[in-house]
């Protein structure tokens, strides 16, 4: 189970909580930033040693949501072991190209 770090802004803020909880001893390995944009996607790789994964949706994806009425970009984050709650919490924030952190295991206090 993947466990919600926060939202994020911007790529910037991202990188600076990596290295936050990285300084408090997690790996950075064990850390999952969810994006759609493709720069957000390649300065978050470049600058950390978190996993970078997309949810933006395939061209195929896209085809399927417009006759099923599927959210793809839920389906995804569902896939990828968030929560069904807490995927329809996000799905919409990432849509409108915010990132989300996750990471592999529960952090303190949650």
């Amino acid at each position: 189970m993947k466990f919600v770090i926060g939202l994020f802004e911007s790529e910037i803020d991202v990188i600076r909580k990596i290295e936050d909880l990285k300084a408090a001893g997690y790996d950075p390995k064990l850390m999952t930033a969810l994006t759609k944009d493709a720069d957000v996607y390649l300065t978050i790789q470049n600058r950390t040693e978190a996993s970078v994964e997309t949810t933006g949706p395939s061209i195929k994806e896209k085809v399927k949501s417009m006759f099923s009425r599927e959210k793809p970009v839920k389906d995804t984050l569902m896939d990828f072991g968030l929560s069904e709650a807490d995927a329809e919490k996000y799905h919409e924030a990432l849509a409108k190209e915010k990132v989300l952190l996750v990471i592999d295991e529960q952090p303190p206090g949650t």
